[in-house]
């Protein structure tokens, strides 16, 4: 087993990953009162959410695998909102 079929084992499309990651870089550019680990756990989280969330926005949205990278890249950037936002819409569908 190599690297990428390690990753693989985690559920990590290094595509999205990357994507994800290079949104939380780009949001950065934003901020300037981080230290180099909460920049660091920044890009990571960037990436893991997008990696984890793309498929599950993407199909309740409807999009085609073309625009994956796309929404990976702005689930990436908005981080944690975005976890926060789609939970909220879990937990409405989920109370009625």
């Amino acid at each position: 087993m190599n690297l990428l079929d390690g990753v693989k084992c985690l559920g990590i499309e290094v595509p999205i990953f990357i994507a994800g990651s290079s949104g939380a870089i780009v949001f950065l550019t934003k901020t300037t009162k981080m230290t180099k680990t909460q920049q660091f756990l920044t890009i990571l989280a960037g990436g893991l959410s997008a990696n984890y969330l793309t498929p599950l926005v993407g199909d309740w949205l409807g999009l085609e695998i073309k625009v994956l990278y796309g929404l990976a890249f702005l689930l990436g950037y908005s981080g944690m909102k975005s976890v926060e936002l789609i939970l909220g819409v879990i937990f409405k569908k989920i109370q009625k």
